[in-house]
């Protein structure tokens, strides 16, 4: 039997633009990051936001917890700060997974 595993669709942005990102972006970069903890399946839904003009990408994230294809956490947005790079809003959001899952205990 093959265990369906939960996918998210990473072509089009997962949440809401946060207000700390600012308008007049060119375009979005939807990325998700999975990993697994303590039985968990964390994802890390992040979307990079372009500026040409400012030559740099903005990158926000929000966090989702999942057990057994069921969302135990539903997506929670980090509505105080961007992340200057995709690898940085990776790793602080496997950080902040990590803590939401340890709470669950």
């Amino acid at each position: 039997m093959t265990r369906r595993i939960f996918k998210p669709d990473a072509e089009r942005p997962y949440f809401e633009t946060p207000a700390h990102i600012p308008p007049g972006s060119d375009h979005q970069i939807p990325h998700s990051h999975r990993c697994l903890y303590q039985g968990y399946d964390m994802i890390v839904h992040m979307t990079g936001y372009e500026y040409e003009s400012l030559g740099k990408t903005l990158w926000a994230m929000a966090v989702e917890v999942v057990r057994d294809q069921q969302i135990v956490v539903p997506a929670q947005v980090d509505q105080d700060r961007h992340y200057a790079s995709v690898q940085e809003a990776a790793t602080q959001g496997v950080a902040w997974g990590r803590r939401i899952v340890d709470e669950l205990h």
